[in-house]
């Protein structure tokens, strides 16, 4: 089931002739609008960080990527399932301070798959 990413388009005009006489159910709060366009945007992009982890990873794969966050001792612990894991590390990526360690994880990772599609460096990538 994929979901379709709409574009929305909203375009302001003022006619000075009917600046004074707007009706009230016109008027609407931009701010409030863009928080629910941003709330919108994040929660696509967690569910779709979500599917790709779901789809993509094993447990034990997602262990991994929680030891390099440093988030896999209280997961381990309380035997989390993988939507559990899976949860734990999109609340962790969400945030924006965590950005860096973020992409050098991805950067890394690619290194490392890289590395195990050579023929010849397979051998030395022990993962």
């Amino acid at each position: 089931m994929e979901k379709e990413i709409e574009n929305i388009h909203i375009f302001f005009t003022q006619d000075e002739r009917t600046n004074d006489n707007i009706n009230q159910k016109e008027v609407f709060d931009m701010n409030k609008l863009l928080e629910e366009l941003n709330a919108s945007n994040k929660n696509t992009l967690a569910f779709q960080i979500c599917k790709e982890y779901n789809d993509n990873f094993t447990v034990k794969e997602l262990l991994l990527i929680c030891d390099y966050y440093s988030i896999s001792k209280e997961l381990k612990l309380f035997k989390c399932n993988k939507e559990k894991i899976i949860q734990s590390l999109v609340e962790f990526e969400s945030f924006q301070s965590n950005n860096d360690i973020i992409l050098k994880r991805k950067q890394l990772w690619f290194y490392i798959n890289e590395l195990k599609n050579d023929k010849i460096m397979k051998k030395f990538v022990i993962w």
